[in-house]
Formats: C-alpha cells, sequence, structure tokens
C-alpha cells in the first residue's frame, strides 16, 4: 500500500512539474522568437535610417558620387558602435567606417536594392544598399551593415536565463506538490478506506443474518412453515443486499463520471423528479409545491436528477401524512439555490452534522430496512462534481431543508 501510494504521489508530482515546465518552456521559446523578431526588426530600421542619413551627403558631380571632407565627418558621426557604413563610386570606395569592409558585401551590394542578408567568414551580416543615382541611373551606392551575431548572443542568454528560471521552479514546484500532494492523496485514501469499511459493515449485517437463518434451518428437521419463515426472513436480506448494491454502484457512478456539462434547467428537472415521485408522496397524501420560472445552471443533467431525486425522495419519506412539501431556486450571485423543505419534524443536530456523511443514518432511520444512509451523499458528491455542493438546515417554518448548490449558466 505504501508503495503503491508512493508510486501515485511521484507520478501526481512528476505531472504537475511537467506541465509546469511544458507551460515555460513554450513560453521561452515564444518569447525568444519574439525578441528576436523584434530585435532585427529594430536592426533593419536603424540600417536604413542610416543609410538614408548618410546618402544625403553624398553629391553627385558629372556623372560621378563625390564626398566631401565636411560631409564625410557627418556620416562618421552617424555611426553606432554595431553599424557601420560605405560609399561606392564606380566600382570605388570613397568612404568606410572600417578599414577593410567585406569584399562579398561589396558585391553583393552592387547588384541589390535595399535590404539583405549574408555570411562572411563565418559571421552573419545584415545590410542596406541605397543606390546612388544621376539623371535616374545607378552610379554608385551607399551601404550600411551591422554584424547579427549579438543577436544570436541575445537569444541563447535569454534562453539560459528561462532555463534557469525553469529549474529552480521545477525544484520549487516538486517540494510544494509533493506536500500539497501528500495532503490531497491522504485525504482520498481515508475517505475511501472510510467508504469501504462502512460498506463492508452495512453489508456485513444482512449476511450474518442469512448465515444464521441458512444453520438454523439445516440444523435440524422442520415443517414447512419454518423453512418458509426462513426462506422468507433470507429473501428479505437478499433484498436488503441488492438494494444496498445497487445504492453503492449509484454513489460509485456519482464519484467517478465525468459527462460533459451542459446548460439545464434545474427547476424543470425538480418538476420531472417530483412527477415520477407523485406515487410515494400522494400515498401519504403529501402535496409538493414547486416554483415556477427557470433556473438554469451547468453541469450533467441525469446526475442531477440523480441528486434531486435522493433529495425529494427524503423529504417524501420524514414528511408527515397530509403535510407539504416546497422546492424553489434563489439565484446568489453566480449561483443558483434549489432548496427542498419537507413538512417533517426537522434535522436533528447530528444529522445537522453528519447527514452528509457516507452511510450515516439517524436513530428512526436505523429501524427502516429500505434506508442506506446514501440518498443525501449521492446528492452531495453530485453536487460537488458540478462544482457546487449540499447543504443542510432547519426552516424557521418547521421541517428540513436541503439546498443543493449549482453554478449558474
Amino acid at each position: 500500500m505504501k508503495s503503491w501510494w508512493a508510486s501515485l504521489r511521484a507520478k501526481l508530482i512528476a505531472s504537475y512539474v511537467g506541465v509546469l515546465v511544458l507551460a515555460l518552456a513554450t513560453f521561452g521559446a515564444v518569447a525568444v522568437l519574439v525578441i528576436d523578431r523584434d530585435l532585427r526588426a529594430s536592426l533593419d530600421t536603424r540600417l536604413t535610417t542610416v543609410a538614408r542619413a548618410a546618402l544625403n551627403f553624398v553629391d553627385v558631380e558629372g556623372g560621378t558620387a563625390r564626398i566631401d571632407e565636411r560631409d564625410r565627418a557627418q556620416v562618421f558621426a552617424l555611426v553606432s558602435p554595431q553599424i557601420d557604413v560605405a560609399v561606392e563610386s564606380a566600382r570605388a570606395t570613397i568612404l568606410s567606417t572600417t578599414p577593410a569592409p567585406p569584399g562579398e558585401l561589396l558585391e553583393r551590394a552592387r547588384t541589390a536594392d535595399g535590404l539583405f542578408s549574408l555570411h562572411t567568414a563565418g559571421n552573419g551580416l545584415r545590410a542596406v544598399a541605397l543606390p546612388i543615382l544621376s539623371n535616374g541611373k545607378p552610379v554608385g551606392s551607399v551601404i550600411a551593415w551591422s554584424s547579427t551575431d549579438w543577436i544570436g548572443d541575445t537569444d541563447r542568454q535569454i534562453a539560459a536565463a528561462f532555463v534557469l528560471a525553469a529549474l529552480l521552479l521545477a525544484a520549487v514546484a516538486s517540494l510544494a506538490g509533493s506536500s500539497l500532494a501528500q495532503r490531497a492523496l491522504d485525504d482520498t485514501l481515508e475517505r475511501q478506506r472510510r467508504f469501504t469499511t462502512d460498506a463492508a459493515h452495512e453489508l456485513r449485517a444482512p449476511l450474518s443474518v442469512i448465515r444464521a437463518e441458512a444453520d438454523l434451518a439445516l440444523r435440524k428437521p422442520r415443517d414447512a412453515q419454518a423453512y418458509q419463515a426462513a426462506l422468507a426472513t433470507i429473501a428479505s436480506e437478499a433484498q436488503q443486499m441488492e438494494t444496498m448494491v445497487s445504492t453503492l454502484l449509484v454513489a460509485a457512478r456519482a464519484q467517478a463520471e465525468r459527462s460533459a456539462h451542459v446548460v439545464v434547467d434545474v427547476l424543470a428537472v425538480a418538476r420531472g423528479v417530483c412527477l415520477r415521485l407523485q406515487p410515494a408522496a400522494g400515498a401519504k397524501h403529501i402535496s409538493v409545491d414547486v416554483a415556477t420560472g427557470e433556473a438554469k445552471s451547468t453541469g450533467d443533467p441525469r446526475a442531477l436528477e440523480r441528486a434531486i431525486t435522493a433529495i425529494v425522495h427524503n423529504a417524501i419519506k420524514h414528511t408527515h401524512d397530509g403535510g407539504t412539501i416546497r422546492i424553489w431556486a434563489e439565484r446568489r450571485g453566480a449561483t443558483w439555490e434549489l432548496r427542498v423543505r419537507d413538512g417533517g419534524g426537522g434535522f436533528t443536530s447530528d444529522a445537522l452534522q453528519h447527514g452528509l456523511e457516507w452511510f450515516w443514518r439517524g436513530e428512526a432511520a436505523r429501524t427502516d430496512d429500505h434506508a442506506t444512509g446514501l440518498g443525501l451523499a449521492i446528492a452531495s458528491s453530485i453536487a460537488r462534481a458540478s462544482g457546487g455542493g449540499v447543504t443542510l438546515a432547519n426552516a424557521d417554518e418547521g421541517g428540513a431543508l436541503v439546498t443543493i448548490s449549482l453554478p449558474a449558466s
């Protein structure tokens, strides 16, 4: 058991950390791509701006591009540490901010017009070439370029920072997740153990009666009437076991079902339930008053019908003959509250405290062979699965008041 628990806890922690790391990795990858794109777009803008500014200082005389010393100084003032500029005229470099512009760059610039990229001497370059025109004909070009290696370095530094952050968060998440998983699993295992123990206890009683009746019947010959009485007792206990098992299956479905939630009118479901249970209410001359209107929530219609059925059935069982059951809904912010008030004596203090627990039965119910102590627990489980809950109270006007809260659509 401990090995299974440790394995499950490890899987939960690994899943939690894995999802967190995956989310961080995805965010980091997107962030690096966005930053890389922005850096390259910013570089293109700066290159174009510098090239256009340098072009303004170039003069064309007799079909030849020239630049005087004062303008040359202005061009040098435009240059930043990352950007170099060269001016070519008739395949001769007449100005360059670096002693030796790459030959591949100059060759490519003679046929290029606008932005372009190239690799030279193992370095990535981004450049822009703007033509120098004389009477509409190119007589040279202004070239501005920059290495793009620094962008790659920046990308790697950002990626490394995200990796470090992911590792640190994964370590913190593992520690926090271990504590959270332990508490959650302890609670789950305790509920499972209590549920199993209670189920075994409830089934043991009818089995003991069946075993005792069978032993007595087989111990010595008896008359037909005695055998019939023994078989009747066995049949009654078997019926009780069948009811218990059927209810346990409903309880298991209530806890395990993960059906798609749709919009459902809770009051309409309540009206359908009351119509179906009318024979049981009529047998006790009980009137059931269900409010008109709508109360639209989200949930599994079949599961909600089972929950409301359990609550209304419980109300019919505890309402005095000739009494009244009232059902209505109230909106509380983002929640609908369906209220069922019976015409009985109300909940005892023990019932208010334990009424939603699996297999709990009050003193009066212990003498009822058909009571399982699961109805309100099933309703509570279904309501929780729908994002709501069930509360118990005693109405000011008298009678027990059961409220099932569900998220409004």
